[in-house]
């Protein structure tokens, strides 16, 4: 596979039949995604004033959830869509997304110290952070009526959220979509027909450990990344042919500087890499597939009457990947942490270096956020000349 290099594209596919039709992919990464906002305003003011709705399938994982659900409630005005958005993240408070105060979290801290003695269950322990507050900022922000019109006018087709059921054990893909749009099962994961609600969006940012999972009918459920082995799928059972997904992980290997010897890793620096991994590494693995799938395809033989003599279909992918390392960016920042969560952080040590890529996730305030937007914007500009024309491009 090509790779995306910093702040590039990737293209996997080029080969499609007409009409193509565009999915937008936003994968998780907690306050990282602000990155996205920042791309989706790049290409919101470079399309052409007739282009309202780009992307009529939008799908979304984790955080990527809240971005892909706040688009869909102005499914019919795009450019609506991506300004209040950015006016969310660019405003954001790290309270409005969890509990700060120190009653909250002193006492999420003794119920861990006392449940590391007597057994976490016992403790009452469910997670390290309380988000009850983003789930009334959610309730204030989405409006899924609003959605629906969308879909039913034919404006837009569908929105996906991803969440990964604890019982069942499965990725579970919720979505609406136009009437009589079939769901679909594979290994482990599924496409279900259902009315979204903030439940749902609560669901899919479960980050697990960090945040409490959320009830769906009869089961709990958590991060819309864990068993997401094919995180472009629901884009394509949905209808998508050409899916543009928007990274925020920076490509770049990290090294060691001359003379540097690695340190045991602590467990806040152990917590980032397992959320890194979780969020990103998926993604990839599903972009190699298709492009495994697209030279496939175009290696089948075409019948007369009814095209390629296999069911198989060619996708036209792209990503767009921070052009610099998120890492360095948090640490610029990580004083506008609350003292009684950087004190936190300290205990699991993830407060100095070591612990930016846990950092990054939570640093959910607005400095930070609006350099993320702005980084997000220029290496969504730097790609403009190529995305808008593809993204437009009906050509066979």
């Amino acid at each position: 596979m090509p790779s995306p290099g910093a702040g590039g594209t990737a293209i996997l596919a080029v080969v499609s039949n007409p009409p193509l039709l565009n999915g937008l992919v936003l994968p998780g990464g907690g306050a990282r995604a602000a990155y996205q906002v920042g791309v989706l305003k790049a290409i919101a003011a470079a399309l052409p004033a007739s282009v309202r709705v780009p992307f009529p399938v939008i799908c979304g994982y984790s955080a990527g959830a809240i971005n892909a659900t706040k688009l869909a409630c102005h499914g019919a005005d795009f450019r609506e869509g991506v300004a209040r958005l950015d006016n969310l993240w660019s405003n954001l408070t790290i309270d409005r997304i969890y509990r700060t105060d120190l009653r909250s979290v002193l006492g999420t801290s003794l119920r861990w110290a006392w449940g590391l003695l007597r057994g976490l269950d016992r403790a009452g322990v469910r997670s390290l952070l309380d988000n009850q507050p983003l789930r009334e900022l959610l309730e204030h922000e989405l409006d899924f009526g609003a959605a629906q019109d969308a879909i039913d006018s034919g404006a837009a087709r569908a929105i996906s959220v991803t969440a990964a059921g604890y019982t069942s054990a499965h990725s579970i893909s919720f979505f609406q979509a136009e009437q009589d749009w079939p769901g679909w099962q594979r290994s482990r994961r599924k496409g279900r027909v259902e009315r979204l609600t903030v439940e749902h969006v609560m669901a899919s940012v479960a980050i697990p450990v960090i945040f409490p999972a959320a009830r769906l009918g009869d089961e709990f459920y958590g991060d819309g990344s864990m068993r997401s082995t094919a995180p472009l799928s629901p884009a394509i059972h949905l209808g998508a042919k050409r899916i543009l997904v928007v990274a925020v992980r920076n490509e770049d290997p990290n090294v060691l500087g001359p003379g540097q010897v690695a340190r045991y890793p602590s467990f806040g620096q152990i917590a980032g890499y397992v959320l890194d991994s979780l969020f990103m590494d998926s993604i990839y693995t599903d972009l190699e597939r298709i492009r495994r799938i697209n030279h496939s395809v175009a290696q089948m033989p075409v019948t007369r009457s009814a095209g390629p003599a296999h069911d198989l279909k060619v996708i036209d992918a792209r990503i767009v990947v921070p052009s610099v390392d998120i890492r360095d960016v948090v640490y610029r920042h990580r004083r506008a942490f609350p003292r009684t969560v950087s004190s936190l952080l300290g205990l699991i040590g993830a407060r100095g270096s070591a612990g930016s890529q846990l950092m990054s996730y939570l640093l959910f305030d607005q400095g930070y956020c609006r350099e993320l937007i702005a980084l997000g914007e220029a290496d969504g500009r730097a790609q403009i000349d190529q995305l808008v024309p593809w993204l437009l491009d009906q050509s066979a």
